[in-house]
């Protein structure tokens, strides 16, 4: 694969000056932590954030009291020092005049910028008016009275001493503002304004449909265009979301789509989702976070956009609330409510969940969320996420601040504040008592801020400790920027009732952290040129960043641009595209360095991105060509109510899908399956490529099953395909004759008839068929998987294998194969001669189940799956196919699997298990799932939904406190998990397995982008025509609890084999190859002759591709 760059030869314009060595050098080294704190009696900072508790201010009264403070950073005096400034919530705000070698003086008062009295929230220092220095926008909400609230802007007079003009500005807007963020929304050379704003009190729920309806001046966001320096509300024009129920927190600016225009993605609390706005380019926006997204975080807080893969796109971070450790997230979160839950999407609110999400960019206008396969989803309270290059080896790092002053979502505390409520009832002359009572019972813990470390190939490792993050603490708004000048990034935090934070970086003092620094000057009137994009590439490779300085959460961050370059001795090329669209290049520039770039205005206008690979793509879609107008419909059912803690639902296995041909033209033909109360559907190819239905009145009378699986094949002998329909389900009693197979017999021409004599009783909720002449008769015969017991998760089905004595099947399981008569919940089976003896040999996978192999000898089967070092590999496994990968004649296996961005994590050392029994003697079977935590087993449900399947919890551990201190043994006792169904998964990564014979079989995982979803359907195929079979899969999950987001990143994905069992991945615009629904399985067709790909979706259309490579 061959790569071009963008050389823009004939518009190169060099244009850099003053050129700084710093004080990095390659020969250093250090052992140290990274960063290290700076006491405030070293560094003269002395800013606290002190917010106090009394009848008129406190979380009981004002919601927000706690969410703290912000701090801008920026060279205030252009003495090449930077500067801090931080906002009080309650008192003076302070500006630090930066000194040299991390010493500050506090200097607020001379210079004008402590700001009137009242609540300032974030900050952001910016060149408003283009002369050359900074100035200072101080968001204010908190009081009621709106003259008491007008934000600030202070212009920087280049003396040390700054005027307040936001009203000659037009700026000084009285709304509840969090956050003001600069950007040229408009390309017209000048900096507009998002200014994010929240309402002061909780909207009921039973009121959003009115708050929806208008906009409110003092709680709606609003944008403000810049017209030669007087500011104007353009909110209508431009197309913000109208409505009063947006909790802003954070904004975030940069060019989502590639398309040279700065997009903007705003983070909402509570119930209103997040938006996502898509400039169109014409002083317009459109709001589509439901459409490029597929769930978000539900308390959404701070966020940041970065491009933390070096892929050339712009990804984006929201920190929600969510702990890390058992206790913490057993006694902080209540469960959630299904029915509201599923309400809330129904009346157009998005999929949200209480968990940091990572948006990463796939390229085509979609984002899949990733922040599990991170590990970085739990971070507790969290406010600010930063990305930067903390170690300088040119991969960004996540750092995130953390902790919330007052813990008023306490579980326990909130049952006390509501007996509190009703106590103050009572005494009506009392309520201010009763109030300052609520508010000392509050809970208090400080936690620790996090910092995430970039390991490369979509893997990041926590670095809290190890890095010197050690102090507990209520952290708010942070920025980092060089602080001292030696080529690495500080850190500087404000607290709430504690002295700010500045750690000081020493990735100077190690070994292979080279950095390059950038300074752009930009046009009069956008003098720090916000909205430029720089490229830089290496030998490493590339790197992109985009300039503005509002970031993370209430914060504004150092005026330059960044780039950590490891052990890279010198950067090749630096493109830098001005927020115009004009270009310019630089090459061979020397690292350790600070470079000043100027806009040239005569550059030509081209596009600063990344090499694009010279491929074709592999597939194109078709869907809306073929004359396909399947939908599936899914039936509703709420499994949660029989098995409130089911994992995810079973009722949504299908749709089934087969392909053949059915009327014996040459030409592949599909059916393809209904839900329960819906018909299946048959499928005929026409002459040009077409498909039309085929109406089949025994097949449209089957509608009282559900269809999870379907087979083609020859079942009476007669050179025809007939067909097989697994019947399955979870929205049936176990026993219901509704679960019985069915057997349509061809006639030849495509008409069939359902065989109800050909089998035998089978009341399973099956979930797979495969046939094969197992026994060498010369006939085909079945195995059938059973999937579930209805009502019973996770206890074992019976599976079938089924011998064909001329069309008619009988039951032959327990004489050739007694251990396939339960094997587990099987979701695929697979024939295979993995031994070349001439014996079809078979593969089951299921969930909590091993990879089970069966070697079939002369009829008889036999599990070898522990002799083939299988035992052990326990996973939700949902698909395989086989192929030989390594070419060495035999055949080898890819499985797909749960995949690692799911809340659920297993490992040999530690597994993720579940228990199945009667735990409180109700006649009822209980499920109980666990994880380990510390070598200790403790439930992964809460108190409240546990306690919903088995009262006896609540009575036993009275309150969430003693619930979390919990063992899985202190809640249910030994005796009792001993007696139960005890299974376990030890991994849900997605696999490629080295056939070896009788030798153990070769387990290596695919990389890593194969496992950010469930993988449901698998197909090996030399894709690219180089000789190696290549891997085409699809998959996600979408019937997760509610407490557990769906997943939902999948979007199909292409791996390039290199015949030797290593594997490449394409991205989706490589691969043409997109998607990203509830899919249960893939298949290929020939149409026309040539070969395509059906995708098989649950509750949407059937998707097609075409193989154009």
């Amino acid at each position: 694969m061959k790569s071009i760059y963008l050389l823009f030869i004939s518009f190169i314009v060099f244009s850099c000056q003053n050129e700084k060595t710093e004080s990095n050098e390659f020969s250093k080294d250090y052992s140290g932590p990274l960063f290290e704190l700076i006491n405030p009696g070293v560094s003269g900072v002395n800013f606290t954030n002190i917010v106090p508790e009394n009848p008129s201010a406190n979380v009981i009264v004002y919601q927000y009291i706690h969410n703290g403070a912000g701090v801008a950073l920026g060279d205030v005096n252009n003495d090449g020092l930077v500067d801090i400034y931080f906002t009080a919530n309650f008192g003076d705000n302070k500006l630090f005049l930066n000194k040299g070698n991390l010493q500050f003086e506090e200097i607020a008062k001379n210079a004008g910028v402590q700001g009137a009295w009242g609540w300032s929230n974030g900050v952001t220092m910016v060149d408003i008016n283009g002369d050359g220095f900074l100035d200072i926008c101080v968001s204010r909400a908190g009081d009621v009275d709106p003259e008491k609230r007008r934000n600030e802007l202070f212009i920087n007079k280049g003396d040390l001493t700054f005027s307040e003009q936001a009203a000659s500005y037009g700026l000084d807007d009285s709304a509840y503002s969090t956050q003001a963020v600069f950007l040229d929304y408009d390309k017209d050379g000048d900096l507009d304004m998002y200014l994010l704003n929240h309402p002061i009190i909780s909207i009921p729920n039973k009121d959003f449909e009115e708050a929806k309806k208008n906009r409110n001046p003092n709680t709606s966001d609003k944008l403000y265009r810049n017209d030669n320096l007087k500011f104007v509300d353009v909110s209508v024009e431009a197309g913000l979301v109208k409505n009063a129920i947006g909790y802003g927190l954070s904004a975030s600016v940069g060019d989502l789509n590639n398309d040279g225009w700065p997009d903007i993605y705003v983070t909402n609390d509570y119930s209103e989702h997040d938006y996502m706005y898509f400039n169109n380019q014409d002083g317009t926006f459109s709001e589509k976070v439901k459409e490029r997204t597929r769930h978000i975080s539900n308390f959404s807080m701070g966020s940041d956009m970065a491009d933390f893969n070096n892929d050339g796109l712009l990804d984006i971070i929201v920190v929600d609330m969510v702990a890390e450790d058992n206790y913490r997230i057993k006694t902080n979160m209540s469960g959630m409510n299904p029915e509201r839950f599923n309400k809330a999407v129904k009346n157009g609110f998005h999929y949200q969940y209480m968990t940091n999400t990572l948006q990463m960019n796939n390229g085509n206008g979609t984002f899949s969320e990733v922040s599990k396969l991170m590990g970085m989803s739990n971070t507790d309270w969290s406010w600010a996420p930063l990305w930067a290059d903390f170690d300088n080896d040119g991969l960004k790092d996540l750092f995130v601040t953390n902790g919330l002053r007052k813990e008023a979502r306490n579980s326990d505390f909130v049952n006390r504040k509501r007996e509190l409520l009703e106590e103050m009832q009572k005494h009506p002359t009392r309520h201010m008592d009763f109030i300052m009572q609520i508010v000392k019972e509050i809970p208090v813990k400080r936690i620790k801020n996090y910092i995430f470390k970039n390991e490369g190939d979509l893997g990041f490792s926590k670095k809290t400790d190890e890095w010197g993050f050690l102090e507990p603490s209520h952290s708010n708004g942070a920025a980092y920027a060089d602080l001292d000048n030696d080529g690495d990034l500080d850190i500087v935090i404000s607290n709430i009732d504690q002295p700010a934070f500045i750690y000081e970086n020493k990735s100077n003092l190690k070994k292979d952290t080279g950095f390059l620094k950038v300074k752009l000057n930009g046009n009069l009137l956008n003098a720090s040129a916000l909205g430029a994009r720089v490229v830089i590439k290496t030998e490493s490779g590339l790197q992109m960043k985009e300039h503005y300085l509002s970031r993370g959460y209430l914060s504004s961050i150092e005026d330059n641009l960044h780039f950590g370059l490891g052990n890279n001795k010198k950067v090749d090329s630096l493109w830098v595209e001005w927020p115009d669209g004009k270009t310019q290049l630089l090459t061979n520039i020397e690292v350790n360095k600070s470079i000043s770039i100027k806009y040239d205005e005569n550059a030509a206008s081209a596009k600063a991105t990344f090499p694009q690979k010279i491929r074709r793509p592999i597939l194109s879609e078709v869907t809306g060509k073929l004359g396909v107008d399947y939908r599936h419909k899914e039936n509703n059912y709420d499994d949660f109510k029989q098995e409130i803690l089911l994992p995810h639902k079973l009722s949504n296995l299908g749709p089934a899908m087969a392909v053949g041909d059915i009327n014996g033209d040459g030409l592949d033909d599909f059916y393809v399956g209904g839900a329960k109360g819906f018909s299946g559907s048959l499928y005929v190819q026409k002459p040009d490529g077409t498909f039309q239905t085929q109406n089949s009145a025994t097949i449209s009378s089957d509608t009282a099953s559900e269809d999870i699986a379907a087979l083609f094949f020859d079942a009476d002998g007669d050179g025809d395909q007939d067909l097989y329909v697994v019947s399955g389900g979870n929205d049936f009693e176990k026993n219901s004759k509704k679960l019985q197979d069915r057997l349509y017999i061809n006639n030849g021409i495509g008409t069939f008839t359902n065989s109800k004599h050909a089998l035998p009783k089978m009341i399973t909720s099956g979930g797979c068929v495969a046939a094969s002449d197992f026994d060498k008769d010369g006939d085909l015969d079945l195995f059938i998987g059973g999937r579930l017991i209805p009502g019973n998760y996770p206890s074992a089905p019976r599976s079938y294998l089924l011998q064909n004595n001329n069309g008619k099947f009988k039951d032959v399981t327990e004489s050739i194969a007694a251990d396939l008569m339960s094997p587990g919940l099987v979701t695929r089976c697979l024939w295979t001669d993995y031994d070349n003896d001439g014996n079809d040999d078979l593969i089951l996978v299921g969930e909590w189940m091993p990879i089970s192999v069966y070697k079939n000898s002369e009829g008889q089967f036999t599990n070898i799956t522990g002799s083939l070092g299988l035992s052990n590999q326990k996973g939700w496994w949902y698909s395989m196919a086989q192929g030989d990968f390594d070419g060495d004649g035999d055949m080898d296996y890819v499985f797909g699997n749960l995949g690692l961005n799911y809340k659920y994590k297993a490992s040999q050392e530690a597994p993720f298990e579940i228990y199945y029994d009667d735990f409180d003697d109700n006649n009822t079977g209980d499920i109980v799932l666990s994880y380990n935590e510390n070598g200790e087993k403790v439930p992964l449900r809460g108190r409240e939904c546990s306690s919903q399947q088995m009262p006896f919890i609540k009575d036993k551990f009275k309150t969430y406190d003693a619930f979390g201190n919990a063992s899985l043994k202190d809640i249910f006792g030994d005796e009792k998990l001993k007696k139960a169904l005890h299974l376990s998964a030890t991994g849900f990564t997605t696999i490629y397995v080295e056939n070896r014979g009788a030798e153990p079989w070769k387990i290596s995982p695919l990389p890593r982008l194969a496992q950010i979803s469930s993988v449901n359907g698998i197909i090996a195929k030399d894709v690219n025509k180089d000789g190696n079979l290549d891997i085409v899969m699809a998959g996600n999950l979408y019937e997760a609890e509610v407490e557990t987001p769906r997943n939902d990143a999948g979007n199909g994905l292409i791996h390039l084999g290199n015949g030797k069992g290593n594997f490449a991945e394409l991205s989706v615009i490589e691969s043409g190859f997109f998607a990203p629904g509830n899919v249960k399985n893939l298949l290929s067709l020939t149409i026309n002759n040539k070969l395509f790909f059906a995708v098989v979706n649950n509750s949407s259309p059937l998707q097609f591709f075409e193989w154009v490579y």
